[in-house]
């Protein structure tokens, strides 16, 4: 990828790793304040459930206090912890998975008072308290509080947020790997597209020349002409020794990719005085309207040649009709300026350049004889294509 594309992967991808800290940490927070509200509704319920097993036992130490507590306490998953203290009284009761919550285990006796001291975690461990109603039985505390301590966030809480995270992380990978795998091809297409197996790109050379044509052709210490260059200085199109050579490279890279191509053979129809300034325009409108400058060629004084890639022959025509009728609507000396145009194509078969380059002054030729100013195109019989192949 350039640089620009992956400027553009880096920045996308630094955004969605953004994101998905962030909806991870918002499912997080989201799913720990929900259980946070659930343990404050079954710190109430357990409160009441407390007060009526006390009241129906008639004390915290009778064995069907603890029977039913210890089924409370084992129905709850999250529950951790269950105490009842009073001040008056110290500790009235205790249940939990492990001591270790209870910070003053070892100095909590028959004679201790007071209110229990706990450790936990908090953000995944929340200690919800209430206060129980006042006890039924002589002897029994007056007044006593039951802490709970609940989980808030568990392993079976982050399980399903990191599953999520990684979906939607190999969801990310697999889009990244088919942007890269459409990019690449693409690129390699307009490599493709823009390499020229014979003949070097011209374009800067027809640059040169239209810039400084006094220096386009420089002459030897012995008075000859070295050798010329790719591109003729008086119309910025190449030379016509270059035409076959070039043709020929491109129907074979054609036939490699199964592509078409198709290849144009123009004649100015007007002569006399009015020849060099037509044939300047018409050179000028060449360039202006085919993009590709090393495929346009100068083939004599009045004619030049085309070759359009990727291009079957219908397409060809549409190009080449839309540039003569801009031709012929801009007058030269007052008078229009018009071309006779041939169009031929590889169409699918195993042709060499002189074929095309014969079928294409064929039909230029037609589209004189018709009174000039038109594009003909000439279509080969895929029949008589076929016959040929075979015999």
């Amino acid at each position: 990828m350039d640089k620009r594309l992956s400027w553009i992967f880096l920045a996308a991808s630094a955004a969605f790793f953004l994101f998905m800290v962030g909806l991870t940490g918002y499912r997080i927070e989201a799913v720990r304040r929900s259980n946070a509200a659930q343990a404050e509704q079954r710190i109430g319920e357990l409160s009441l459930r407390v007060s009526q097993l006390r009241d129906s036992a008639g004390s915290f130490e009778a064995e069907p206090f603890k029977e039913g507590m210890r089924g409370a306490f084992n129905g709850e998953t999250r529950l951790l912890l269950i105490s009842i203290h009073s001040e008056a009284d110290g500790l009235l009761y205790l249940v939990a998975r492990n001591r270790s919550y209870l910070r003053e285990t070892d100095e909590i006796s028959a004679d201790w008072r007071g209110t229990p001291a706990y450790q936990y975690s908090p953000g995944y461990e929340v200690l919800a308290s209430r206060p129980l109603a006042a006890g039924g039985s002589d002897g029994e505390p007056a007044q006593a509080s039951i802490d709970a301590l609940f989980v808030i966030m568990g392993r079976e809480d982050l399980y399903p947020v990191l599953r999520d995270d990684l979906y939607l992380f190999l969801a990310f990978l697999l889009v990244c790997g088919v942007f890269m795998l459409i990019v690449t091809g693409v690129q390699q297409d307009e490599a493709d597209r823009r390499q020229a197996p014979a003949v070097p790109s011209f374009e800067p050379a027809a640059r040169a020349a239209s810039a400084a044509p006094s220096e386009s052709l420089r002459g030897s210490k012995a008075g000859g002409w070295a050798q010329r260059t790719l591109v003729s200085p008086a119309s910025g199109l190449v030379w016509a020794e270059h035409l076959e050579p070039r043709l020929r490279a491109e129907i074979e890279r054609a036939a490699s990719g199964d592509q078409d191509i198709s290849f144009a053979s123009l004649r100015i129809d007007q002569e006399g005085a009015q020849l060099p300034r037509a044939r300047a325009s018409i050179a000028r409108l060449l360039r202006e309207t085919f993009p590709s400058h090393d495929l346009l060629f100068e083939t004599g004084g009045d004619s030049f040649a085309v070759i359009l890639t990727d291009t079957d022959i219908d397409q060809a025509v549409k190009s080449l009709e839309a540039m003569r009728k801009k031709a012929a609507g801009t007058a030269v000396d007052g008078k229009a300026r018009t071309l006779s145009i041939g169009v031929s194509s590889r169409g699918g078969r195993l042709v060499e350049e002189k074929t095309l380059l014969e079928e294409g002054k064929v039909a230029r030729e037609k589209a004189s004889r018709e009174g000039g100013n038109r594009v003909i195109g000439f279509r080969a019989d895929p029949a008589r294509y076929r016959h040929t192949l075979s015999s």
